[in-house]
């Protein structure tokens, strides 16, 4: 049969798509969505995807001025060839002959793609959650990292379950402080004798063996130049659908920022996403671009005292910032970061590959859906020249953090 695989390929095919579901953490731990592939290709591999709608609550008996039009936002997600994960070796006859080989392969194939998923998990959030949790010393005690609750929940954005990954060494003082406790029953003895650590403050904790480094900024002197820079929240505009996680935010007189630095403004407070009350806490934003005195800014500035509704259903913020009010970056110390985020905010957009081409041509094809629903392909091509047979495994996901206000990053030993 010109597509079958030999019976020992198969077992090794098939290995791998059981270790895949046995290793990864990050499928089971984020939301899934997969789009149908023909009507993906049909928008140009980029789809839309709803955010969680916002509107007021209004007091009293006659209610009759303050009827406001509902504004839906959505957020825009792709998936292209770019966002194949491939893992291609060239095997010969001998190779298969191997045992050894062929469980090193395995080995190899299941870590590196499980691991990719963690990795992209773990970029998206830290590139893009703005949520910040900054501390001038380690954090290895429960107060420091339930500090990440103490600010979803002052910020109201929680909506279920909640997760923290937290890097090897932030996990290990962390498995340390647990471990250190006088009574080694339970979690503590698990902190002990593996490591791991339970549910932190209504987290559900993983160790993984990366984390993205965050560089320290020496950027200072920042000044917001010019008043009344904020976001009025569209779900469209000339027929396009708006993406309103972003905005431009012009500066002054300050040097040396760059892309990936958390900070904060004078006098600009979080609010609860619901009550539109302050926290007291100065909302902390995240630069994802810059253009000379122009920073692209994640989230927008959205002001509960705003003029329209849209503002108002969508603040996030207390008021907007001032001309001239002081821009504090909150990244000093290149680390790690460790991460965490509610789980419907991150979610793994993920297709079935068309691999009938291939199998109209011989080429062996062989392709499954692992237990989290993500389909892993491995394709074969042989050189009678060189009787070496070349395979190669993909799948086909990206990661996006649909909502930047429900993820964020824990820094460590900061200035």
């Amino acid at each position: 049969m010109a597509n079958a695989f030999s019976k020992k390929v198969d077992i090794f095919f098939e290995e791998v798509v059981s270790g895949f579901d046995a290793t990864n953490i990050s499928a089971k731990n984020v939301s899934q969505y997969k789009p149908q592939a023909g009507s993906l290709a049909e928008g140009g591999q980029t789809f839309y995807r709803p955010m969680p709608m916002m509107s007021q609550v209004v007091d009293g008996r006659d209610v009759s001025a303050s009827y406001k039009d509902l504004v839906e936002l959505t957020v825009p997600s792709t998936l292209t060839e770019s966002h194949l994960r491939n893992i291609p070796v060239s095997l010969t006859g001998v190779d298969l002959n191997n045992p050894h080989m062929m469980k090193n392969i395995v080995d190899l194939s299941t870590k590196q793609l499980s691991n990719k998923l963690d990795v992209l998990v773990a970029d998206a959030v830290a590139t893009y959650g703005t949520l910040v949790v900054k501390s001038t010393t380690a954090i290895d005690t429960y107060d420091e990292a339930a500090e990440a609750d103490a600010l979803m929940l002052e910020q109201q954005a929680t909506r279920g379950q909640r997760i923290m990954l937290l890097n090897p060494r932030m996990a290990k003082n962390l498995a340390g402080n647990l471990a250190s406790r006088s009574t080694m029953t339970g979690a503590p003895m698990d902190a002990y004798t593996r490591s791991s650590l339970p549910a932190i403050a209504g987290f559900d904790t993983f160790r993984t063996d990366y984390g993205k480094t965050l560089a320290g900024s020496s950027g200072s002197g920042y000044l917001v130049n010019g008043a009344n820079q904020y976001t009025t929240p569209a779900s469209n505009s000339g027929g396009l659908p708006v993406d309103n996680r972003t905005q431009t935010l012009t500066v002054d007189t300050g040097s040396a920022a760059a892309v990936g630095d958390a900070f904060t403004i004078a006098n600009v407070y979080a609010v609860g996403h619901i009550n539109k009350q302050s926290t007291g806490q100065l909302k902390t934003f995240r630069i994802l671009a810059i253009n000379g005195a122009n920073w692209t800014i994640a989230p927008s500035i959205v002001p509960a005292d705003g003029a329209s509704a849209a503002q108002v259903a969508y603040a996030n913020v207390n008021t907007t910032p001032a001309d001239n009010a002081a821009i504090t970056i909150l990244n000093t110390v290149t680390k790690p970061t460790s991460v965490f985020f509610e789980k419907s905010a991150v979610e793994i957009i993920h297709a079935d590959f068309n691999v009938e081409p291939f199998v109209s041509t011989g080429k062996q094809v062989r392709k499954a859906t692992t237990d989290t629903g993500i389909q892993i392909v491995m394709l074969s091509d042989s050189n009678v020249d060189t009787l070496v047979a070349k395979y190669r495994m993909f799948i086909w996901a990206n990661v996006e953090l649909l909502n930047y206000e429900l993820g964020g990053i824990m820094l460590e030993n900061q200035t």
